[in-house]
């Protein structure tokens, strides 16, 4: 699905906490997973920690965002996860599809079944049960056509807004429990 997987380090917990649905979602789709950050952000990660098939670690001292643009630019089938508030300038800087974690998400309690973005707080049942409230990631749509007052009916639901509707955008992405996805601009 995605060949691969960008995440911008930013030195905050929140952006940290991206790299284990990141590096779930690498693994699933055999992709290769390209942390982004300052010298000093990446030198205190552990990269040998972070599970995925492949991992390029890019440093870079210049505005991060920028860097995350030019850095995707060169690569086929790019998917960029961000998590944390200030997530405005990656969607700005970044044309591609891009997954966000907003301050009401918890990215550590996602995994990935197939193609699909699970979150593992759905103890009961079986596979098939989670399976089915889930969305797949990339394909999937709001439950409601009113996304400015939709309601999340489970965690795990990937909602996708339409991107140049920012003002829906952003509050999707201060008050979904889940991830929102934003497709690519021309897509």
């Amino acid at each position: 699905m995605y060949s691969h997987l960008l995440v911008p380090l930013d030195g905050g917990d929140l952006a940290q906490a991206a790299l284990h649905p990141s590096a779930t979602m690498a693994r699933s789709f055999d992709a290769t997973l390209i942390l982004v950050g300052s010298e000093v952000t990446l030198a205190a990660l552990d990269v040998d920690t972070v599970h995925a098939p492949d991992v390029v670690a890019v440093r870079t001292e210049v505005d991060l965002p920028s860097s995350l643009e030019r850095v995707g630019d060169n690569l086929p089938e790019p998917l960029a996860v961000y998590a944390g508030g200030e997530w405005q300038p990656y969607a700005d800087a970044w044309s591609g599809d891009l997954l966000i974690f907003g301050p009401s998400s918890t990215p550590h309690d996602y995994v990935v079944g197939g193609t699909m973005l699970i979150d593992r707080r759905f103890a009961d049942g079986d596979i098939d049960a989670r399976a089915s409230s889930s969305v797949v990631l990339g394909f999937g749509y709001a439950t409601a056509d009113d996304l400015p007052s939709a309601v999340p009916e489970y965690d795990g639901q990937v909602v996708i807004p339409v991107r140049s509707e920012i003002d829906v955008v952003t509050g999707l992405v201060a008050r979904w429990a889940g991830p929102v996805f934003l497709r690519a601009e021309d897509a």
